[in-house]
């Protein structure tokens, strides 16, 4: 079992939800232009409170399928720009998945890369997992550059492979292993 109930980097912090997060998750949260490869739909106020209950004690991964959520913000002024996922996709494989949604009033400073720089080490220092993923549509042009630009690899591109928000979508995996992860840090 680990427990992710903060993790912080430079100029960044993550945490568990609160209630009084709603008013700053909806302004990404009803966004179509976020949701558009978000498993989610575009989301009214009581939908996002309602998402903040369910997961405001999403910051342990205990077994395969155990999902994390949390809130990301910054240190100089506590404001929530967005979130950070990861998912315990295979106990028997010790296989972790991560993702993000930043609030695009918030995007291109460099938010999103270091919030999952310290997502990614996190998940490799809970001793849980020897391999990351992020699964990613092709056409999210902005989060593949952000995996390549944190120097993961890209291992298959899976043709038609999801049924997505009313069409067939094809998927990036990419991946990084403990070692390397550890390796691209200390190098």
């Amino acid at each position: 079992m680990a427990e992710f109930s903060f993790i912080e980097s430079e100029r960044l912090y993550m945490r568990p939800y609160k209630d009084e997060d709603a008013q700053a998750m909806l302004e990404y949260h009803s966004d179509p232009a976020v949701v558009r490869y978000i498993p989610w739909p575009v989301r009214s106020l009581s939908d996002v409170q309602e998402s903040i209950a369910q997961n405001k004690n999403a910051f342990v991964l205990n077994a395969e399928g155990d999902y994390l959520t949390l809130a990301l913000c910054r240190k100089s002024d506590d404001q929530l720009i967005g979130q950070m996922n990861a998912m315990y996709r295979s106990e028997e494989h010790r296989k972790g998945e991560f993702g993000y949604v930043i609030n695009p009033r918030f995007g291109g400073q460099g938010y999103a890369t270091e919030a999952s720089r310290a997502l990614i080490s996190a998940l490799f220092e809970s001793g849980l997992f020897l391999r990351v993923i992020a699964n990613i549509d092709p056409r999210n042009h902005s989060s593949v550059k952000l995996v390549e630009r944190l120097g993961l690899r890209r291992e298959a591109h899976h043709i038609q492979d999801y049924w997505f928000k009313g069409e067939w979508t094809d998927s990036y995996i990419y991946a990084t292993l403990k070692e390397e992860w550890i390796q691209k840090r200390e190098g």
